[in-house]
């Protein structure tokens, strides 16, 4: 709030009123520019704060992407000799069981810190062209998440064929043709969970290389 004080003494003709005219006006707008450059050093503090945690974040969901692109190699290794075995159980034939798994990797990507830039509206302070890189990265982030999700659900209906002290030497042919439907449906997300992934790494970079 900017306070205008009527001067102490009288004024005395149209030479003191134009004065202290001209005196009220100068300070308002000293007063006015000092405002907007406090506000602008704020609005720079909000778009570098913003930035900084936005990349930070970005920096570490890359690391864990990184993490589960890797398991996703021994992943379909592991499904793909699944595969065989199921292959082998459907024509009645012996199997080594001793190097199967079933494992699988579930990254959990942050985007808190984008969330918080939104809501607060600190990007609307940061380049439109910075602004559209994290948010194609962010997306498709998301689509990551979601497969990663299918894949998950996937993972745990196969578990479930090997609850109840399961012997893989009693899996009967027609059973194994019913788990071979599974496997090869969980082994295409994996592939497309690696696709999508590849895709998000390159997301990560772009964002990352603006400066």
């Amino acid at each position: 709030m900017l306070d205008v004080h009527v001067p102490e003494g009288g004024m005395h003709g149209i030479k003191d009123f134009l004065l202290h005219i001209f005196t009220i006006t100068v300070g308002l707008f000293i007063a006015l520019m000092l405002e907007g450059c406090v506000e602008k050093i704020h609005q720079h503090h909000l778009r570098d704060e913003a930035e900084s945690n936005i990349r930070q974040e970005i920096r570490q969901n890359e690391n864990e992407l990184q993490t589960t692109l890797d398991a996703a190699v021994q992943e379909k290794k592991n499904l793909v000799s699944i595969l065989n075995f199921l292959d082998a159980r459907s024509q009645g034939k012996p199997y080594d069981v001793t190097s199967l798994s079933l494992k699988y990797t579930f990254g959990t990507p942050s985007d808190a810190n984008w969330h918080t830039a939104t809501a607060t509206g600190a990007l609307s302070f940061v380049e439109y062209d910075r602004v559209e890189d994290f948010a194609g990265a962010y997306q498709t982030q998301e689509l990551f998440l979601r497969l990663e999700e299918q894949t998950l659900d996937d993972f745990l209906q196969l578990q479930s064929y090997v609850l109840y002290n399961f012997d893989p030497a009693k899996l009967t042919p027609a059973d194994a043709k019913t788990a071979e439907v599974d496997v090869r449906r969980t082994l295409s997300h994996v592939v497309a969970l690696e696709d999508v992934g590849g895709g998000l790494k390159r997301s990560y970079e772009k964002a990352l290389a603006g400066k």
